[in-house]
């Protein structure tokens, strides 16, 4: 079998799993859309708010992903699919799911808040989708279970959320240059194009953790065969 017939494979079980967790899905998309309505009244600090707090649904339906499928993964590597495959399969459904949820969003922030440039909150929230997926594999790599997972996908989007755009802090988190891009596009110009490549590195650096634990989560040992 081809390796783009693997990743293919790879990215409909994982469709098809995700859909049986309609519910699960449902609610993470309604969490940071209370974010979005319960600080509207903070001005454009809502659109803010509800830009990065969407980094829960994406990176949530991504850990889901990632974790329910540990067993499955080891026998899919028994049958000759490489960690890579599985790695890019996922990749491969999120990516067009993460951007549809972006759209959505961007649509009712761009329509309820009117940002002043909303072509950057789209761009700035399709951001946060995008870097969300290799945060999710991440997480999801290192970690046992989901509620350790769930505590740390808390734990950092709260973190961005807190903290403001200035602290030292806020530079090192994940979701910085994303904030920073949907922060430009409510004053009449600022900075896209140095927050664009920081998330592209910051989501380069993630996928290579996520590698790495992958691998070691699923490595199989082989033993020699007995004379």
């Amino acid at each position: 079998m081809s390796s783009m017939r693997r990743v293919v494979i790879m990215a409909e079980m994982h469709g098809r799993d995700l859909t049986r967790r309609h519910v699960a899905l449902g609610l993470l998309i309604a969490l940071p859309a209370s974010f979005y309505l319960a600080s509207m009244s903070s001005g454009d600090e809502s659109i803010i708010a509800g830009g990065v707090g969407m980094a829960f649904a994406v990176s949530g339906a991504t850990l889901f992903s990632i974790l329910s499928s540990s067993e499955v993964d080891q026998r899919l590597v028994l049958g000759g699919y490489r960690p890579f495959d599985l790695l890019i399969g996922r990749l491969l459904f999120l990516g067009p799911l993460g951007l549809a949820i972006a759209a959505g969003f961007s649509a009712l922030m761009i329509t309820v808040s009117h940002p002043q440039r909303p072509w950057l909150t789209l761009l700035g929230v399709a951001a946060v989708a995008l870097q969300s997926i290799p945060f999710g594999l991440a997480v999801g790599a290192a970690v046992p279970r989901e509620l350790e997972g769930t505590l740390v996908l808390i734990g950092v989007v709260g973190m961005q959320l807190a903290v403001g755009p200035d602290s030292p802090v806020a530079k090192f988190l994940p979701f910085y240059g994303p904030q920073e891009i949907i922060t430009a596009s409510l004053v009449p110009s600022g900075a896209v194009a140095g927050p664009l490549l920081l998330t592209a590195l910051y989501g380069l650096a993630l996928l290579v953790v996520a590698r790495l634990f992958l691998v070691r989560r699923i490595s199989v040992t082989r033993h020699p065969g007995v004379a």
